[in-house]
């Protein structure tokens, strides 16, 4: 069996169950919303953007490509404080970076 350095904490939802038969270590915590509604708010908030961004911008997802449509969601989240710099960076990737092809786009 492989070990891996990761410890995962969730809400104790059973299909994590699995991930200690693959090396990791889990602890699952029962949650009660009426005790404590503003846990996971965040998660969820991030969670139902990224569904927005997804069916909105590409009206679903095609499997093959999901990484790269996360990457691009996270890459937008990450930087959605700093619009005044967004040209200039733009500008900046385009004059540094190498072209890629059609074939090196599609994975």
């Amino acid at each position: 069996m492989l070990k891996y350095s990761s410890f995962i904490m969730s809400d104790g939802f059973k299909s994590y169950n699995k991930l200690c038969g693959e090396g990791y270590s889990h602890e699952g915590k029962e949650f009660n919303p009426k005790d404590d509604p503003e846990h996971l708010k965040w998660l969820h908030i991030i969670v139902s953007n990224a569904k927005a961004f997804i069916l909105g911008t590409y009206h679903g997802l095609d499997s093959q490509h999901i990484q790269s449509y996360l990457d691009e969601f996270c890459f937008g989240f990450n930087r959605r404080f700093f619009s005044t710099q967004l040209f200039n960076r733009i500008i900046n990737t385009c004059a540094f970076s190498s072209p890629i092809s059609c074939s090196e786009l599609i994975r």
